[in-house]
């Protein structure tokens, strides 16, 4: 069945609305919110700015969108996760953190930046966000201690140690001191991060 126009003309505006975001992000990330202005906004996305205003009303409106977008899909990689096998499931996590960050890095630089200086930003946005990540990831680790692969432990002090650990590593990078890792080391990483979590760095007899 052919698409309707309606239909046609909501996929124009959905894409329009996501190019001016991706162009905010990256005025966000360079200048920060309180120095770019919507004509910056407007040039990065090769559009007139009074087009802008067709799309969203405001320079605010425009970083609120952004910090939702920023909400990037981590719930759904730990909810896939959730059938597999235990060490499987922890390395797809951590790659798909990794792969989410890379490709969404300018929209979670602004997040966190403005999340310093707002406090609507950090509370409504990074700490939900953070809040329900670490919720799926103690279910994890719960349903991993009943079927006795892993140790007993306090579910919620895992899930915090492991967003820690991931928020170390991104830091330098969100501040724009490292670069993110390529594609064809973040399995590698995403394999170290796992050996840490579930051997430790204690040396093991041989055999153990």
């Amino acid at each position: 069945m052919p698409m309707g126009l309606e239909e046609r003309r909501r996929r124009r505006i959905a894409r329009r609305q996501s190019e001016i975001l991706a162009a905010a992000a990256r005025v966000f990330a360079e200048k920060s919110y309180a120095h770019a202005t919507t004509r910056d906004i407007a040039a990065e996305a090769d559009v007139a700015e009074g087009t802008l205003y067709n799309y969203f009303g405001s320079k605010r409106e425009i970083l609120l969108a952004i910090a939702s977008e920023a909400q990037a899909p981590m719930e759904s990689a730990v909810d896939r996760a959730m059938g597999m096998e235990t060490r499987e499931a922890m390395v797809y996590m951590f790659e798909a953190a990794l792969d989410l960050s890379a490709a969404r890095l300018d929209f979670a630089r602004t997040l966190v930046g403005e999340a310093w200086l707002d406090d609507h930003i950090l509370q409504q946005f990074l700490m939900a966000r953070l809040q329900a990540i670490h919720g799926r990831l103690t279910e994890f680790i719960r349903a991993r201690i009943a079927a006795g692969a892993f140790r007993p432990i306090k579910p919620e002090l895992g899930a915090r140690v492991a967003m820690s650990i991931f928020a170390g590593l991104m830091l330098p990078v969100l501040r724009g001191v490292a670069p993110i890792p390529p594609p064809d080391e973040r399995r590698a990483l995403a394999e170290g991060i796992v050996d840490v979590l579930l051997d430790g760095v204690r040396a093991r007899p041989s055999g153990a």
